[in-house]
């Protein structure tokens, strides 16, 4: 039993540091025997490979806990917390045994009394992130039936919709009237939320945001009115004469906010933009064009204010909802680089913005001595912020190894591409199969433990966004699955050997990305044949195949949102009647249904039973108001998660449940219906289909050798938002990959960073710009992601501190952990201050996938360094 203190700990790791076991080293790439939940594996180069090794691979395996866990959440009792919804939708905070059974934490065991912003305090503030809890659920869901074909995510996203709109606006003599209370950390917790609570801006957005996407599936037009009136109260309340350098908007709704601390908006602003941006696209654009003059007032001030200043972390935070968090956080960031990238036309510097800003968050997250966040095993993981939250290492690099994954594809970078491959498999070896998350990278939970929208809606989003942006790297091997869509996906049936399905709209430049277990022999668009082509120029599709027998292909469809696939797959069906049943069926006709007809029960312990040869598995089923409840026995096996075959209309051909990753063998698949039904169901019927299942195999892997090859070069101070293009034409970036321990709750930029440049001239140069910043720090790491290889090191430096400057010392320099410069004096060497000095060394071979330089000082003094190169080498 741990003591009340160490409860509180647990329960609040952002106040309060845990600091157990061996310390993490203070400087330089980690190899542990252990990662989060699971034994370290790594490649043939010592870098990051999956601990799991079955056939449908580690992000597929993720998606499906992570899914399984939300269907099978516990529900609200609607006679005592008058709504009846699954409860993670209502409460943040939860409990899992160790046995995966799944508790929710009362929403009164609230704050202690010593939280340190007593203007917030209220026993439901534990419910703060409903706003940014609803903004994952939902697109998590939506991206997951796109992924998967099953419907269970439709039923979420309705109650959770509806369950927003009925319980949580403001009312409407409120100044923004019918609006998201995105904060409720007062009210009736699980009833109408009090406007006395935070109405943070930002995350309001998130919500309409989440809230257009859910219409575009489910198609409600309550819910896009909403979403439009939301629009025009923005655009309504927008600032038309910001001051200088401020935001159209404050961070929250209204003046008289009981915040305590500074309510500007920086980095949110973004989510803002996507917002506007979405209703848009979808053709609503306010009274009098207000809504893109807002969208436009959103870019302007993303383009000419916070990006200049993207070094500093104050212009990617004000995004957490309990805390002024005037620091680089994940939403804003998350949010930024996605705008940027959608709108390459606008924000023409976006390839170097997206890598600065995203990169600057290892350094920026890295400060914390205690908290190590580094590179482990050639992945780089680090926490949510300079101060929170101890070694939980998971979601950040989680969230952000989809738009490295994005980023790597945009802008054709390898180097994007590989920082997303080691930190996607990296941050999945969290979790077990019982839903338990493991989020400290030494192991064992910590903001996992209580707060579930981190250990699973979040997952599930950030997982499905990066194997969308390099399904032939984490996708699942030998099946069927649409991996992304510029539209929304509204509907799919994922057949044997035919896939359907539609986008909500299909605007110019629509494209599909699927991957496939087989070649498509055909594909269609609203009943239009689609040619094979070698670019999509014009409507038709594009084939990769790879070495399994799977393939990649891209289609774009332009004015035609129904499309159809057709191809020998290697799947096989059977229709319902090959199916052994036992009790109380009935034989339905129905033409929607795969062969005509499907079986339907309402009644207890009626089973239906089928024995197959493979490794994975589907039912197929329907789904509608009267749809009620069954469980799964997989090999005599009960499942976690059963199935619900409510909707609120009717749905054909859908995946009720799935299982893959089984050993190719044979197997009994039995469902046992439970005459019950959730607390919006009509009825209690089951409904079966069909069954699908494959034994086909064939491994892609999830890649190695992976990385750079070609030369890096940065500039460690700069803070240009354009590369530094050198006398031989060559490209510098500035430095962001690199570890200064400057101490809890620091600005790294403001600790280490010399971002004035040095004047005067600077000596022994052809470039004396390259040495006219700088990082200076007792200790301080480069980590340099590489391909295998070896290369050339060169290191840059010039004094800048005078004789008799108390810091100014001797530097050691170490490289793979192999000292290769012994007490430099940098001046001496160069024969005067301000005097450029280079220093070499090849070949250097990486380990575990990455160049580590790591310069230290002499006691009481500071090592620096001002420019530092890697170039292949070669005999």
């Amino acid at each position: 039993m741990q003591s009340n203190k160490n409860n509180i700990f647990r329960v609040f790791p952002w106040l309060f540091l845990i600091v157990a076991g061996n310390m993490l080293p203070a400087i330089g790439a980690t190899v542990q025997e252990k990662y989060f939940a699971h034994k370290a594996v790594e490649d043939k180069y010592g870098v990051i490979a999956p601990w799991y090794q079955n056939l449908n691979g580690q992000c597929d395996f993720r998606v499906r806990i992570a899914a399984e866990t939300l269907k099978r959440y516990p529900w609200t009792d609607p006679s005592k917390e008058v709504v009846g919804v699954p409860a993670y939708m209502v409460n943040g905070r939860w409990r899992i045994s160790p046995e995966g059974t799944i508790s929710v934490i009362p929403l009164e065991e609230g704050i202690p009394d010593n939280y340190p912003y007593p203007g917030i305090h209220s026993k439901h503030w534990c419910n703060g992130d409903y706003g940014q809890k609803t903004y994952y659920v939902l697109l998590a869901w939506i991206d997951y039936y796109r992924y998967t074909g099953d419907p269970a995510a439709i039923s979420h996203i309705t109650i959770q919709v509806n369950h927003m709109l009925d319980y949580t606006l403001t009312g409407a003599d409120h100044p923004w009237p019918n609006f998201p209370i995105s904060v409720p950390i007062r009210g009736e917790g699980y009833y109408f939320y009090d406007p006395k609570s935070l109405i943070q801006l930002d995350i309001a957005a998130e919500e309409g945001l989440a809230l257009l996407r859910a219409y575009e599936v489910v198609g409600k037009k309550r819910w896009l009115d909403m979403a439009k009136h939301w629009g025009d109260l923005f655009a309504e309340k927008r600032n038309l004469n910001p001051a200088a350098g401020a935001a159209p908007w404050n961070r929250y709704a209204t003046a008289d906010s009981s915040a305590p601390w500074d309510g500007r908006l920086t980095g949110g602003i973004a989510c803002i933009q996507e917002f506007l941006d979405e209703l848009i696209r979808l053709g609503y654009t306010g009274t009098d064009n207000k809504i893109v003059e807002a969208r436009n007032a959103c870019r302007q001030y993303l383009r000419d204010t916070l990006l200049p200043l993207w070094y500093v972390n104050d212009t990617w935070g004000r995004n957490y909802w309990d805390v002024e968090c005037n620091w680089q956080g994940v939403i804003p960031t998350d949010a930024v680089v996605r705008c940027l990238m959608a709108d390459g036309g606008y924000f023409s510097n976006w390839q170097t913005d997206v890598r600065n800003i995203l990169s600057i968050f290892f350094n920026h997250t890295g400060v914390h001595e205690t908290m190590g966040g580094d590179v482990f095993s050639g992945a780089w993981a680090y926490p949510e912020s300079f101060g929170c939250c101890s070694t939980s290492f998971d979601y950040s690099p989680m969230a952000f190894a989809a738009y490295f994954a994005q980023y790597g594809v945009l802008a054709e970078s390898e180097w994007g591409r590989e920082m997303a491959r080691r930190q996607m498999i990296l941050t999945t070896y969290h979790f077990h199969d019982n839903g338990i998350v493991e989020d400290n990278i030494r192991g064992g939970p910590i903001v996992a433990a209580e707060w579930f929208k981190i250990a699973h809606p979040m997952a599930l989003k950030a997982v499905l966004d990066a194997m969308a942006w390099m399904p032939e790297i984490f996708g699942a091997n030998r099946e069927n699955h649409i991996m992304r869509s510029s539209a929304v996906i509204r509907s799919v049936n994922y057949g044997k050997g035919e896939i359907i399905y539609a986008t909500f709209d299909a605007p110019e430049n629509t494209v599909d990305v699927l991957r496939l277990s087989f070649v498509p022999k055909s594909i269609t668009a609203d009943g239009k044949k689609l040619e094979n082509q070698e670019h999509l120029n014009t409507n038709g599709y594009v084939v990769k195949k790879l070495s399994n027998g799977d393939c990649i292909v891209h289609i774009r469809h332009d004015g035609l949102p129904t499309i159809v696939v057709n191809g020998n797959d290697p799947q096989k069906m059977a229709h319902d009647e090959e199916l052994k049943y036992a009790g109380k069926w009935q034989v339905c006709e129905e033409k929607n249904c795969l062969g005509g007809k499907s079986h339907i029960s309402n009644s207890q312990g009626s089973t239906a039973t089928f024995n197959f040869s493979g490794n994975q598995v589907r039912l197929v089923g329907q789904l509608g108001p009267t749809g009620g409840l069954g469980d799964i026995f997989l090999d005599g096996a009960k499942q976690p998660a059963g199935i619900d075959c409510w909707n609120e209309s009717v749905r054909y051909q859908q995946i009720l449940y799935y299982k893959n990753g089984l050993s190719n063998d044979e197997h009994e698949l039995k469902i046992v219906t439970c005459g019950s039904k959730n607390l919006y169901a009509d009825g209690t019927d089951v409904f079966i289909d069909a069954v699908q299942y494959s034994d086909a195999t064939g491994d892609n892997g999830f890649g190695q050798g992976g990385g750079p090859k070609t030369a890096q070069r940065m500039i460690f101070g700069y803070t240009g938002c354009k590369p530094y293009v050198d006398s031989a034409g060559n490209v510098w970036l500035p430095g962001t990959e690199f570890i200064v321990r400057s101490g809890a709750h620091t600005d790294s930029v403001q600790k280490s960073w010399w971002t004035t440049p040095a004047s005067g001239t600077i000596a022994n140069t052809d470039d004396p710009d390259l040495y006219r910043y700088g990082v200076h720090a007792s200790e301080l790491g480069i980590n340099i992601t590489v391909g295998p290889g070896s290369y050339k090191v060169n290191l840059k430096f010039a004094e800048r501190r005078g004789e008799n400057d108390p810091l100014r010392g001797k530097i050691g320099v170490f490289c793979n952990k192999k000292k290769v410069i012994e007490n430099l004096d940098v001046a001496k060497e160069a024969e005067g201050y301000g005097k450029a000095l280079d220093r070499s060394f090849e070949p250097v071979d990486p380990q575990n996938g990455i160049i580590e330089i790591v310069l230290k000082a002499s006691e009481g003094k500071e090592a620096f360094i001002q420019a530092l190169e890697v170039i292949p080498f070669s005999n």
